[in-house]
């Protein structure tokens, strides 16, 4: 990207801050971003520079001054971090923290449609708690859009430009922060920025928009601003209180970096720590899921009808109709006669989505939810529509061995080459989040080897599969204590909301478990609904 402001690469700004390249153009608030290098701390830095108002505006730049202290005063995990101001140059120039990933502007454009439900209840958690700071100490963002907004490569979420789009006249105020919040949801919702007024629930443009997220978009919406949330506050303490205690407050949706070569992603790094370095919590993303089960090797919750009961360990679901699949809709089943000989159709309406697995494979309802909790007992990652292998006891009571499912929008379509990156992220995220997760033990994350994103045609559809290897230390190679494992995502474009994604994954030793080769065959067997 080139420079429109004059400035060039090498140039040192204030003595201190050699510009290095252009890293986002002019924009409603900032002229241009540039990476650049602290010459005095010897660190990398973003600078981002203004055309407006000038250094002779003593005035102006006594309030750009003024707004920016004020800024920098803030600090919360969620802000980006302020670290310098020149206002004795033309244009005037602040400096921050460097931050690596995309904006979400970006993230929509690239990828197409909505976010994944679960990651925008996730940027309005975050983003409000920033808020709640922020307001508490008389600051307001002044002018919030998506572009605002930088997912990290770790996964976490960014609030940029703090301060920056506010006017001279000072007319905003807290409750304009939440409109814009709200017009930023609906966006990341939908794809699509609301209707000046009265818009339309985003529920009603996507089916898998959860009542509570829906209320709080429209709510932060409302015309008459004294209608809406009175704070930043309020409005994250209902989020929380909606989202029940099993989806509380500490998930993290922490996609894989797209350009990163296949490599090992941790060795045996205990939980806590590796949610530091950007392998966070999932919050889990269940559309329509009737029961939710929240298992791991740490133990896990049974949630079913708003009561919780102990489970065991291991990923484990609700209903389950041992050798038969699941019911089929009207025209689906003799007409969806299964790929390979013999071997079982899994329907799962629901997704547009119609797959394969073996003989004994116990095919779910696809109305069931299946999740995993961390250490903690957050739930991490969640599907539903599952099919499973699982041992001992009743079905719920088990260890799973065996397990495939599917989470994202619905009906999956051929990707394009311009989203075949972003499949990537989404791919990889999720099948090193099962792996993480499925794998851990005594609440240490196994280590997981990545293997090169492949792009595929499946079902006559271009999409992304991603293969993970979990190896587990401590495990003895039985049923409920695996020594590894092997995890499949295959993510697909979607003509409904986020992009679908089916995974499939096997224990690597003990009685029932899948080979390799069989895993990708039931991958290869997926394809759209008739």
């Amino acid at each position: 990207m080139r420079s429109t402001l004059g400035r060039q690469p090498g140039e040192a700004l204030a003595g201190r801050y050699r510009l290095d390249a252009v890293i986002g153009g002019p924009g409603a608030a900032v002229g241009e971003v540039w990476r650049a290098f602290d010459l005095r701390l010897n660190r990398v830095v973003t600078v981002k520079t203004f055309a407006a108002p000038a250094a002779s505006d003593q005035a102006g730049v006594a309030a750009f001054r003024r707004q920016a202290e004020k800024a920098a005063a803030v600090r919360h995990p969620v802000v980006e971090a302020m670290l310098d101001i020149g206002t004795a140059e033309s244009p005037l120039f602040l400096v921050t923290e460097h931050l690596e990933g995309q904006d979400l502007k970006t993230v929509l454009a690239t990828q197409g449609g909505g976010l994944p439900v679960g990651q925008v209840t996730r940027v309005a958690e975050q983003v409000l708690d920033a808020m709640t700071a922020a307001h508490a100490q008389g600051v307001v963002h002044g002018g919030l859009t998506s572009a605002d907004l930088f997912l990290l490569d770790s996964g976490d979420v960014r609030l940029c430009n703090l301060g920056v789009g506010v006017t001279r006249t000072g007319t905003a105020d807290p409750r304009t922060d939440l409109y814009a919040l709200g017009r930023v949801l609906y966006e990341l919702l939908t794809g699509a920025p609301p209707a000046e007024s009265s818009p339309v629930p985003p529920a009603s443009r996507r089916a898998d928009v959860p009542p509570y997220l829906d209320r709080l978009v429209l709510d932060l919406l409302t015309e008459d601003s004294a209608a809406r949330p009175q704070s930043a506050a309020a409005a994250l303490a209902v989020l929380r209180e909606s989202m029940g205690p099993a989806l509380q407050p500490t998930a993290r949706w922490a996609p894989a970096s797209p350009s990163g070569p296949a490599s090992t992603v941790n060795d045996g790094v205990p939980v806590e720590a590796a949610s530091k370095s950007g392998r966070g919590r999932l919050l889990a993303e269940i559309a329509g899921a009737a029961v939710l089960v929240a298992a791991a090797a740490a133990g896990g919750y049974l949630v079913h009808g708003g009561t919780a009961a102990k489970a065991p360990s291991r990923p484990v679901a609700g209903r389950s109709t041992a050798g038969t699949t699941a019911p089929a809709p009207p025209g689906v089943g003799p007409k969806s006669p299964p790929l390979v000989p013999g071997w079982q159709v899994v329907v799962a309406a629901n997704f547009g989505v119609v797959y394969d697995v073996p003989p004994g494979w116990k095919v779910e309802d696809p109305g069931t939810g299946v999740g995993l909790t961390d250490a903690s007992g957050n739930v991490a990652v969640g599907s539903n529509g599952v099919a499973d292998i699982s041992q001992n006891g009743p079905h719920y009571a088990d260890c799973t061995i065996v397990q495939s499912g599917l989470l994202g929008g619905a009906g999956i379509t051929s990707a394009t080459t311009g989203q075949l990156q972003s499949l990537e992220v989404t791919a990889a995220h999720n099948a090193v989040q099962w792996a993480n997760f499925g794998y851990q033990r005594g609440g240490v994350l196994p280590r997981t080897v990545e293997a090169p994103a492949e792009h595929a045609r499946i079902g006559g559809l271009q999409a992304v599969v991603q293969k993970v290897v979990a190896t587990t230390k401590g495990g003895k190679g039985t049923a409920c204590e695996p020594n590894g494992g092997t995890v499949y995502a295959a993510t697909f474009a979607s003509r409904q909301g986020a992009p679908v994604t089916f995974y499939v994954y096997s224990n690597s030793t003990g009685p029932g478990s899948v080979s390799d080769k069989r895993l990708r065959q039931i991958v290869d067997t997926i394809r759209p609904l008739a």
